[in-house]
């Protein structure tokens, strides 16, 4: 059985951060070890004004990692990173993890640099040279990044407002970085509006467009289970490249399977009520199911996809749900 040692944000009620990954994955078949750098009452959704709860110390994560990997120097198949509060834990992180990875390179690291949206930080602004440090360094063992647009920006120092400007960061990124799986573009960039698009890129291989149609409501968490079954469908690939799926069908896979969480999480809401930033009722109501869906995780056949090259061809795939 695979472990995975998670260090990311948690909390009592809901589903973000460790709540989100750690039952996916068990299902998935892997042994999941958390590392909190939050504990919160609850998700920041509901409003700052009522999250109540603690930040987890540069000196007490260094203490919880320290202690992990001097105690279970090998022990770790794969590495996944989200949320961290501030720049000391970002830097005490990624000091742990790119020594793990030296001295295990065959595991795998997921970083999701969670830094904002939408043009809106949701870290100070130390946070950002302590990313940008880890995803352009060739030596901090970083395998896959899972930015959204604003992040990936941030990374590359650069506006994006067309498909060669996304194809330039891309370029730049995979220098560092083999596996950069962009989970939200701005539909401007493609001349579409109402889809989400989810971009994925191996190195030295033409990336792959996804185009997902929109729910409407606003849901938590997602970025936090789309990592999660990431690394359970790279890992699994790449120990068994000739018997699974390709690269594009994975991710393929899995915002097929992001997508019916989200359906069922929608279906077995409170009537109407939508997810709403600020809005405790909506917030509860849009607080991922991530149980009722727990038969949900695993790969299933599926339709295969038609992708483009963003520098070649511009012919999108409708992403359909079975």
């Amino acid at each position: 059985m695979p472990r995975l040692l998670a260090t990311q944000s948690h909390v009592v009620h809901g589903y973000v951060g460790n709540k989100a990954a750690t039952f996916p994955l068990q299902c998935l078949g892997w042994d999941v070890d958390c590392c909190n750098t939050v504990q919160f009452s609850n998700h920041t959704g509901y409003g700052m004004d009522k999250v109540f709860g603690t930040i987890t110390t540069q000196d007490q994560l260094n203490q919880l990692l320290s202690g992990l990997f001097q105690e279970f120097s090998k022990d770790y198949d794969a590495l996944l990173s989200g949320y961290l509060p501030n720049a000391e834990s970002v830097e005490c992180m990624g000091r742990h993890y790119s020594k793990f990875k030296r001295d295990n390179p065959n595991t795998l690291w997921l970083m999701d640099p969670v830094m904002g949206d939408e043009g809106e930080l949701y870290v100070n602004e130390d946070v950002i040279p302590k990313y940008r440090e880890l995803a352009l360094s060739s030596d901090s063992g970083v395998d896959i990044i899972t930015p959204n647009q604003f992040e990936l920006e941030i990374l590359c120092g650069k506006k994006i407002n067309s498909l060669s400007d996304l194809q330039s960061a891309l370029s730049f990124l995979h220098e560092s970085i083999p596996i950069i799986i962009v989970t939200s573009c701005t539909p401007k960039i493609f001349n579409d509006d109402g889809y989400i698009y989810c971009v994925a890129s191996m190195r030295n291989e033409q990336a792959r467009i996804f185009h997902i149609p929109l729910i409407d409501s606003y849901f938590t968490g997602v970025g936090d289970l789309f990592s999660a079954l990431i690394v359970d469908r790279v890992f699994k690939m790449l120990q068994n490249e000739s018997s699974l799926p390709s690269f594009e069908d994975q991710i393929n896979d899995v915002i097929n399977v992001i997508q019916r969480v989200l359906h069922v999480t929608k279906a077995l809401s409170s009537g109407d009520v939508k997810g709403k930033m600020g809005s405790v009722k909506g917030m509860k109501s849009a607080e991922l199911k991530i149980i009722e869906c727990r038969d949900l995780y695993d790969t299933t056949p599926l339709e295969k996809a038609n992708f483009y090259s963003i520098i070649n061809d511009q012919t999108f795939f409708h992403h359909k749900l079975e």
